[in-house]
């Protein structure tokens, strides 16, 4: 195995005493963060811990700006502390990595193929094999108890009238029909030899193997529609031969079934409707029956849910206001307690066989994500890091993050966090950036803000101070605070980001006469809003924004989630629709806007920029519209991602601060 830190250890040997002087004296001046440094961080995700504790497979995924594409590959490190080792080097993505009950095998699924296949490797030295050749492509995959199978999703083949079809370009689309649907798949990884486990019209996901490997259950969705993703169930199938059965007769989403370890019942992730609602962790009997929720006044919204080996306590990850954490409750119902309390975010929680070790990621204000693991005890956890996939980052000023707290215009109590400039100097006033978040019941965390949605610390790196605010509407805070949004969408949310505004001037950090605002999604969505309610911002930059809400409903493919927000079709309830969109009021408008959206967004499709970038144009304010082509809602290829970057932070830059630099062209 490649041992990256011993390459590193041999060129520090080769260095003169003059030259590592000059090194340390660079080292010791930090400088501000880039967008070239930006792009070059790597992301560490998904950790899985060995059976037996002593490794963690996870993968680490980087900027190709060559390629122009991300590429991820999969490491291992022991958990004893010794240096990590890259396992795969393909420039195409490797994720999923999957430990084999023995420890001895990763599955994992790679993109290097056409469509992504599964392969499998040993962790400790060897070339990966192909296991499948599906033409449809590999989506998950879970290792059966015994080892001896593996059960994976795959989307249907094309047929060959479909693909002659395709390659005659006789390719008319039919909307709504004609559905290619995930199913459910065992394969042997000795013999090659896959069965099809689970077929019918469904979108088959997250496959969990019974603990005597005769039944699998996994979740649903009716159609590969995104307007669908929220109609989850859950289905238990024999593995042997059989017809799958409902687990669950629910209404609202059930998912991330996750089987007791004597497999007798299944813990699951569910809510009672599809409106805007938390979800809770539940408990059914693995044979069908009435379910009975774990803890019904637990405040937060749980993720995918770990039995301990002895059947007892269930562990669980949720967002807890600005952080998350873990946390473990008695199986047969009680107070969650929270097994973290770390002032960062935790991704995902993996456990040994014996649950005595768990990984996960663990990034905060300072640093990216790297992996962690921990020793379960009676008392709270104390996080071991692992890895170090970013340590440049320590050579870099950074702007200082923290909690904020204010009340909003009704009284309210809100909170969010603010990122000062570099080298902040207390009395003084900063020109200042808020961020708003996409959702709407996404939050902002004490995450590390350096991504190409969230360049951060290079806004601070430049002397801004950078302001995230978590509106009512986000999550984290409690159902009530959730749903204090419904039907109020450019109300009380923008308040509580003008009053939160208002609580920095008023402490004596923001500059009054030196505001921005930026956001993507429903963050465009209020930054566009804003626009046309306020003219106390320099500059705005309106990402992938909602601008006419009657326009959007038919032609976004999630109208179910504002029916959710709305309570109606806009047709059904023209007043609220029209009285909540920016274009409604686009007359008001006077900030110079830069609007950014993907040309293959089908969330907010570009017919929103256009609209808002019409309404601008003809009543003379400074605007620019810059399409991505090729990108859905989210930018995806790194010359986008870098162009975003720098086109938003020269736009704030030029109409903030009044400088005539000449714009990206």
């Amino acid at each position: 195995m490649r041992r990256t830190l011993g390459t590193l250890s041999a060129l520090v040997l080769l260095t003169t005493p003059a030259v590592a002087q000059e090194a340390r004296t660079a080292a010791a001046t930090p400088r501000p963060m880039t967008f070239d440094d930006v792009i070059a961080l790597r992301a560490v995700n998904d950790a899985q811990i060995s059976p037996d504790g002593k490794w963690v497979a996870y993968t680490v995924s980087r900027a190709d700006l060559e390629q122009n594409a991300s590429d991820a590959d999969i490491w291992l490190v022991s958990t004893a502390g010794e240096p990590p080792n890259r396992l795969t080097t393909n420039k195409k993505s490797d994720t999923s990595p999957r430990w084999s009950p023995d420890g001895k095998r990763l599955a994992f699924i790679s993109a290097r193929e056409e469509k992504p296949q599964l392969f499998m490797m040993s962790p400790f030295g060897g070339e990966p094999e192909r296991l499948t050749e599906n033409k449809g492509g590999v989506r998950a995959l879970a290792w059966s108890p015994d080892g001896k199978s593996i059960a994976f999703i795959a989307d249907q083949e094309p047929t060959a009238e479909e693909e002659k079809r395709v390659k005659e370009k006789d390719d008319a689309i039919v909307v709504d029909t004609n559905y290619k649907f995930s199913r459910l798949w065992v394969i042997d990884p000795a013999t090659k030899k896959a069965r099809l486990i689970a077929t019918g019209e469904m979108m088959a996901s997250d496959p969990q193997w019974s603990p005597d490997g005769t039944r699998i259950a996994f979740t649903t969705n009716p159609t590969p529609r995104a307007d669908d993703n929220a109609l989850t169930d859950i289905w238990v199938v024999p593995t042997a031969s059989g017809t799958p059965k409902k687990l669950v007769d629910n209404a609202g989403p059930d998912y991330a079934p996750r089987w007791s370890p004597d497999g007798t019942q299944i813990a699951y992730v569910t809510s009672a409707g599809f409106d805007v609602r938390q979800v809770q962790l539940a408990v059914i009997p693995a044979a069908g029956g009435t379910p009975r929720m774990v803890a019904p006044q637990f405040l937060q919204q749980p993720s995918a849910p770990a039995w301990s080996p002895d059947g007892r306590t269930l562990y669980f990850g949720a967002a807890v206001r600005t952080t998350s954490q873990l946390f473990a409750v008695p199986a047969a119902g009680g107070t969650p307690r929270a097994l973290t309390d770390v002032r960062g975010v935790i991704g995902g929680g993996t456990f040994s066989r014996d649950g005595r070790e768990v990984a996960f990621t663990l990034s905060d204000g300072q640093k990216p994500a790297d992996v962690q693991v921990a020793t379960i005890g009676n008392g709270p956890l104390a996080p071991r890091q692992l890895t170090d996939h970013n340590p440049q980052v320590r050579d870099l000023a950074l702007g200082k993050a923290e909690v904020v707290t204010w009340k909003s215009s009704d009284g309210m109590e809100m909170d969010g966090i603010l990122l000062y400039p570099t080298g902040y100097v207390a009395g003084k006033r900063y020109p200042t950036v808020a961020s708003i978040h996409g959702g709407p019941s996404g939050a902002w965390t004490q995450t590390f803000a350096a991504s190409s949605g969230n360049p951060g610390q290079v806004l601070a790196g430049q002397g801004f101070a950078v302001f995230y605010p978590n509106p009512r509407g986000s999550s984290g805070y409690g159902e009530s605070f959730l749903r204090a949004n419904i039907k109020d969408w450019g109300g009380g949310d923008y308040r509580d980001i003008q009053t939160g505004i208002d609580a920095l001037v008023a402490r004596g950090i923001a500059d009054s006469t030196r505001l921005a605002q930026t956001g993507w999604s429903y963050g465009g969505y209020m930054t566009a809003w804003t626009l046309t309610q306020t003219n106390r911002f320099k500059a705005v930059v309106v990402g992938a924004g909602l601008t006419d809400m009657y326009s959007m409903y038919a032609t976004n493919d999630i109208p179910r989630t504002l029916d959710g927000y709305f309570g109606a079709e806009p047709w059904n309830d023209t007043t609220e629709y029209r009285k909540r969109s920016a274009m409604t009021f686009i007359k008001n408008a006077r900030t110079p806007t830069l609007i950014l959206h993907g040309q293959a967004d089908q969330r907010v499709p570009i017919g929103q920029a256009q609209e808002l970038y019409a309404g601008l144009k003809k009543n003379g304010v400074p605007v620019q519209l810059v399409f991505y082509p090729r990108e859905p809602h989210g930018l995806q290829e790194p010359r986008h991602q870098l162009d975003k970057m720098k086109r938003e932070v020269e736009w704030i830059r030029r109409w903030t601060l009044r400088e005539q630099t000449a714009l990206v062209p």
